[in-house]
C-alpha cells in the first residue's frame, strides 16, 4: 500500500479534488496533525492565510519543489511571488510534456 503521508510533505505540489477550488494547483506549506495540511498558491490563498484542507480532498502529484521545500523546512521567509513562480513553472513543464 502507498504511503499516503509521504506525498504530503512541505513543498509538494497538489491539486484540489473537492470544494470551490477544485482543479486548482497548490503547494503544501504546512503539515498538521491528523488528516489536514495547509496549502497556498500565492494568489487566492497566500502564505498569510493558507487554506486548511483534508488530504483526501487533494491529489498529490508526487513532485516536490526543492527550493521552496528547503526554505519552508528551515523556517526561512518565503514570498507569495516565489510560490506563484514555482507553480507556474511546474504548470508550463506539465503542458510541454502533455
Amino acid at each position: 500500500m502507498e504511503d499516503f503521508d509521504s506525498n504530503y510533505q512541505l513543498g509538494c505540489v497538489v491539486y484540489s479534488r473537492a470544494g470551490r477550488d477544485r482543479g486548482r494547483i497548490f503547494v503544501v506549506v504546512s503539515v498538521l496533525k491528523g488528516p489536514y495540511v495547509l496549502i497556498a498558491d500565492g494568489v487566492t490563498h497566500k502564505l498569510d492565510s493558507p487554506k486548511k484542507k483534508k488530504k483526501k480532498h487533494l491529489h498529490a502529484t508526487g513532485v516536490r519543489l526543492g527550493s521552496l521545500a528547503v526554505k519552508l523546512a528551515d523556517g526561512k521567509k518565503v514570498f507569495d511571488s516565489e510560490i506563484r513562480k514555482s507553480l507556474e513553472e511546474y504548470s508550463q513543464s506539465m503542458r510541454k510534456e502533455g
